[in-house]
């Protein structure tokens, strides 16, 4: 017996009624109840609702009601990736790119000294970072960190307010030693979660490596980890209970060339490009031909924009109009010959900001101004047939449970890879940073993770998706 079905056998045990009570009373039908507890029907989610609902359950016993239901639907381990995906995108729609200045430093260590305490070592890196991104020109620095050591809203604090300097860092992935239970993909998507800020705040002077073990990133030292500076070489116990700061030349120029060598033999692992033309071209590479799988804050209306809307409304200002045309067409073009497998997955703030203003969120105002309300009215009247009729699949999200990043465009297959792009709601503006991954077990649970949206409790269900859409169409004038 699975653990749903135990549930609620104790739940209708409890509760004194009888199954065909029940039944009659939610207009389930019996034997759908009788062969879900006997573990030979999944009940649907409107069902399950409405159990949830008839037994009055408090808060923590309807979630915990929920949760064993998502496992029974998708197995202990794809129950697993799919929260692990959902925490991920809750946390970057949670980031602020907005930083107040760093405070000034006047003055760091001008000799060799130990620090003790994992307060003391995170001030005094934090300290340093800020005084040479602020008096070295083009600054470098090398990462090596303990895996408790997050760095990243101090660099971004550096990047968002105008520091220029660039950070190479080692990544230690745990996907090159795969547990049975896919624990290990999960702890590289929280690693993700981290560097992906850092690149888009860097818009491009981030490079995380990934390595194992092998490539002896780590030292046979107390102190195995590392910070490169210009200046300083920052060694590192793992639990961070001690660090030892060098300003030595000799010894900061050999731990350099050493962390240098060791690059040359690591996979790069996310790439990040903020060239208008390379992000245009990585559309192209990034979208396959037969399936469309995008996460964005509105709807993507890729499918009806057709050679006639591009002239419209596309501008090129200091860009060759024919070569980015050519690109552009190229892209929708693919859109609107993909069959069945189009998903768009939103928000229904996202929708109805896009009513309200007629911006395409991930197309540059510079480029490609606001749409008239008749085109808007008209693409989402396609979507919303389309949708009718199965040619697409429209999934909007439960705000309660999962939150869409509004500065972010995702897509992801598994074997074009997975692809962000910035949006206009980002700091630095759409087409600003375009971030590609390859890695093959990541792309796979972020594919899986949205094909498997439709029919969870992440996202209305379609009765209620077509509702919305026509509600929202109606108020076009």
């Amino acid at each position: 017996m699975s653990k749903f079905s135990n549930y609620l056998k104790d739940l209708i045990e409890r509760s004194g009624e009888t199954i065909a009570f029940i039944s009659r009373t939610l207009n389930i039908e019996r034997t759908s109840i009788h062969k879900a507890l006997a573990d030979e029907r999944i009940l649907p989610y409107s069902a399950v609702q409405a159990l949830a609902h008839h037994f009055d359950l408090p808060l923590d016993e309807r979630q915990e009601f929920f949760r064993l239901y998502d496992i029974q639907l998708q197995g202990e381990e794809a129950y697993q990736n799919r929260q692990a995906i959902c925490d991920f995108l809750n946390t970057l729609s949670a980031i602020d790119f907005k930083m107040p200045a760093p405070p000034e430093v006047t003055s760091i260590p001008e000799k060799d000294q130990m620090v003790r305490g994992e307060y003391a070592i995170h001030s005094l890196i934090r300290s340093i970072l800020i005084y040479e991104s602020a008096h070295i020109s083009n600054a470098e620095f090398y990462l090596f960190l303990p895996p408790r050591l997050n760095l990243t809203m101090e660099l971004m604090e550096l990047w968002l307010n105008n520091r220029d300097f660039s950070v190479t860092e080692l990544l230690y992935l745990q996907t090159t030693h795969k547990s049975k239970n896919g624990s290990n993909n999960r702890k590289d998507l929280q690693k993700l979660g981290s560097v992906i800020p850092l690149c888009l705040a860097s818009r491009g002077k981030y490079k995380p490596y990934a390595f194992t073990f092998g490539s002896q990133a780590t030292m046979i030292y107390p102190l195995s980890h590392y910070i490169i500076t210009p200046e300083y070489l920052i060694l590192i116990a793992e639990d961070l209970s001690t660090a030892q700061v060098f300003k030595n030349e000799p010894l900061v120029f050999y731990y350099r060339n050493y962390f240098l060598s060791l690059v040359q033999n690591c996979e790069l692992w996310v790439q990040c490009s903020s060239n208008i033309m390379d992000v245009l071209q990585e559309y192209l590479t990034g979208t396959s031909p037969d399936r469309l799988q995008i996460l964005m804050a509105h709807p993507c209306p890729g499918r009806y924009i057709t050679p006639r809307l591009i002239k419209k409304y596309m501008k090129a200002p200091n860009l060759p109009y024919d070569t980015m045309f050519h690109l552009v067409e190229k892209h929708f073009s693919v859109l609107r010959n993909i069959q069945k497998n189009y998903v768009t997955i939103f928000s229904e703030k996202g929708l109805e900001a896009f009513i309200q203003n007629g911006i395409l969120q991930d197309l540059p105002p510079q480029y490609v101004p606001p749409l008239e309300p008749s085109d808007v009215k008209m693409m989402l009247t396609e979507l919303y047939k389309e949708t009718e009729n199965g040619t697409i699949t429209s999934l909007i999200v439960r705000p309660t449970v999962l939150q869409i990043p509004e500065y972010l465009s995702i897509y992801a297959t598994s074997q074009a890879g997975l692809h962000l792009y910035t949006t206009n709601s980002f700091v630095f503006g759409a087409y600003s940073s375009d971030i590609h991954i390859s890695d093959i077990s990541l792309c796979k649970i972020f594919s899986d993770f949205f094909m498997g949206l439709s029919g969870s409790p992440m996202v209305y269900s379609k009765e209620e998706t077509l509702s919305l859409l026509k509600q929202y169409i109606s108020l076009i004038p």
